[in-house]
């Protein structure tokens, strides 16, 4: 049986888009490189500018008091919008990441049934604001609180006004057999890059004056994988430090 929510996607005006968007993909060349890249894939252009357009302009809906600002020296600076904000009022990124056209695309992709999390975790989706010189993340793993190969993220450009930050990955880093992986990219509009979280190393560089840069990023997680009890509790310090401020210590996201 569909669920409600998952049928209005579906029904809603936007995942024909994303849909005739994937279509065009050449998925088995795209899941060869992806595999060969450690799990890891970069697609510059993915969505139409019509779309991109209406996800800036969502972007910018929120004003600075939803905006919640974290600052860990050698860790991150920069700001967050959660999942739960997005959904009340953002229906393009809301679709977007409930959307069963690109749940499906990157089930294929990572050859694994993937799913959605909780919709009352905040970090299921989230917006990263990067507005204020020196604004970054260091180098970390996405991995949710999970087991290895159990999360995977995507992340689409929305806002692209930087000359200086970029996201730099790390694929293989630990792994003996074979040389390090590094890439660099520049998460311009409409771009998409898909990654099993535990395997990529990655993190953003420091912004530059003047300079405004929002990426809108997801978590999937492979099907039975679910954080529950203290490993859940320990996830959700980790995203009142970093990212939600203590509210989030409080989600409603042990089911």
């Amino acid at each position: 049986m569909v669920a409600v929510a998952d049928r209005l996607v579906e029904e809603s005006p936007y995942e024909a888009s994303i849909r005739a968007a994937l279509a065009v993909l050449d998925v088995e060349k795209l899941t060869r490189e992806f595999v060969e890249q450690g799990e890891w894939i970069f697609i510059p252009q993915l969505l139409p500018m019509s779309l991109v357009d209406q996800m800036a302009a969502e972007v910018r809906s929120f004003s600075d008091a939803e905006i919640h600002r974290v600052r860990v020296p050698f860790v991150r600076k920069a700001g967050t919008v959660g999942q739960v904000a997005i959904a009340r009022k953002a229906p393009l990124l809301s679709a977007l990441h409930r959307s069963p056209s690109l749940l499906a695309f990157t089930s294929k992709l990572s050859s694994q049934t993937l799913t959605i999390k909780n919709a009352r975790d905040a970090h299921a989706a989230a917006l990263y604001v990067y507005r204020r010189r020196g604004d970054h993340i260091g180098f970390h793993y996405d991995d949710c609180g999970c087991e290895d190969a159990a999360s995977y993220t995507g992340t689409f450009g929305v806002i692209n006004d930087t000359k200086t930050s970029r996201v730099e990955f790390q694929m293989f880093k630990n792994d003996k057999t074979r040389p390090m992986l590094e890439r660099s990219i520049n998460t311009t509009p409409g771009s998409f890059v898909f990654f099993c979280g535990s395997k990529a190393f990655h993190r953003v560089t420091p912004l530059g004056a003047n300079e405004d840069r929002v990426a809108y990023s997801f978590a999937y997680v492979r099907e039975g994988k679910r954080l529950r009890g203290f490993r859940r509790f320990t996830e959700n310090i980790s995203d009142a430090i970093l990212y939600f401020g203590p509210k989030a210590i409080f989600q409603k996201n042990y089911r």
